[in-house]
């Protein structure tokens, strides 16, 4: 299946653009509330932070959490390289607004799930490393996404971005070992027919139409190869965005600051597929 929506593609300012290229090349404390009756209960905190090693970096990382009860768990892989948890490779020389995964865990968030997401090494707050790897940062980074009280394990999503679908591609019998998955959603999908095979859980492809390899080589082809597996078809849905190019993000502005946002299409996309496959 291949839905399409049309949107007009937002041209980055110059500043931006040259961070945008980069991140696509590499592509609490309880608080009291009053209750009605004059009592108080306890309001656990919406971010939790936390870190974790991988090979000789330590990585700093949070979970944001609905306001209550086990959440869905939604673990953003994002592409490669020196990559913040809100989606900005490091040393810009002005302020930024929200980027690319900020804003997506905060949609998604509102929507009832929980989201991790982590600073790769030499970005955000953590340790630069020499022999970490996309793989090894993306597979511990799971390992402690999981391993929280108000997790449901029972329903936990991968989310790869750019180069960060193929890394899911790569180890994901690893990720499987570690919890099985409800589902993957492959953004500006780098995986190809054969390896996406390899993956047995409901997959969500979202690509841009703007060049043919996107929307041929890592669409339609993976979903006419999953449909016809042989022994059995495996789930997949394909959505691609007209106009767009693999990263699908756009500029916006926040009070004169630049930012990332995923394009509305693939977001609406995303959100929608999540809602499908969390029960």
């Amino acid at each position: 299946m291949v839905l399409r929506e049309t949107k007009a593609l937002v041209p980055p300012a110059a500043a931006l653009a040259g961070l945008a290229a980069g991140l696509l090349l590499a592509a609490g404390m309880a608080t009291a509330a009053v209750t009605a009756g004059g009592g108080t209960i306890d309001k656990r905190p919406s971010t939790v932070q936390t870190t974790f090693k991988s090979v000789d970096a330590v990585l700093a990382a949070q979970w944001d959490f609905p306001s209550a009860g086990l959440a869905p768990l939604v673990v953003i892989i994002p592409p490669g390289g020196r990559v913040d948890r809100n989606g900005w490779p490091p040393g810009p020389d002005f302020e930024l607004g929200k980027g690319v995964y900020q804003r997506l865990a905060e949609l998604l968030v509102d929507k009832g799930y929980a989201v991790f997401r982590f600073d790769a090494p030499g970005a955000g707050r953590s340790s630069p490393g020499h022999w970490a790897t996309d793989r090894s940062n993306a597979l511990e980074a799971y390992t402690r996404a999981i391993d929280h009280a108000r997790v449901d394990t029972d329903r936990v999503f991968l989310v790869g971005h750019g180069s960060g679908t193929a890394t899911i591609g790569a180890i994901f019998e690893r990720f499987e070992e570690a919890n099985p998955l409800n589902g993957v959603a492959l953004l500006g999908n780098q995986v190809g027919e054969r390896l996406a095979l390899s993956l047995t859980s409901p997959l969500l492809l979202v690509v841009g139409d703007k060049y043919p390899d996107d929307l041929y080589q890592h669409g339609r082809f993976v979903l006419d190869a999953r449909e016809h597996n042989e022994g059995s078809k495996l789930e997949t849905t394909l959505v691609s965005i007209e106009g767009s190019d693999s990263s699908l993000m756009r500029e916006v502005s926040d009070n004169g600051s630049p930012g990332l946002e995923l394009r509305p299409e693939a977001t609406k996309a995303l959100l929608a597929w999540l809602a499908n496959h969390r029960s």
